[in-house]
């Protein structure tokens, strides 16, 4: 490790956590992304495929012969978005579970080290 009552080698240090830092919180907001997505996806294509679900067992064909769609049609098309919706929800669960913990740990150890780095930074240069 370098002096770390230089200056010159804190301010190194700094830009590389600093890059660091910012490397490992993209990972980790994109992770956070796509468990976003894919949790918001499938909910919004279980309630559109629970609500033809409905329209279908209910016999309200306003509905769907408004859209042209006839009833073969649309019961392809609602056991399809549920069938998706529950893989699209079991994805994101299984991202969520197995999300890297290590990362935000590692990123939080990383943030303190900043934190610590710039203390001495400007300790030094009160020294000065």
């Amino acid at each position: 490790m370098p002096d770390s009552d230089n200056c010159e080698s804190i301010d190194v240090q700094l830009r590389n956590l600093r890059s660091s830092i910012s490397d490992l919180g993209y990972e980790v907001d994109s992770l956070k992304a796509k468990i976003a997505a894919a949790l918001g996806l499938g909910v919004f294509l279980l309630l559109l495929s629970a609500g033809a679900a409905y329209d279908l067992f209910s016999t309200k064909q306003l509905v769907w012969q408004m859209l042209g769609v006839s009833r073969e049609a649309l019961t392809w098309i609602t056991a399809i978005a549920g069938s998706v919706a529950i893989g699209l929800l079991l994805y994101g669960f299984l991202l969520m579970r197995g999300a890297d913990s290590d990362a935000r740990a590692r990123l939080e150890q990383m943030e303190e080290q900043y934190a610590e780095l710039v203390e001495r930074q400007n300790s030094a240069a009160k020294k000065r």
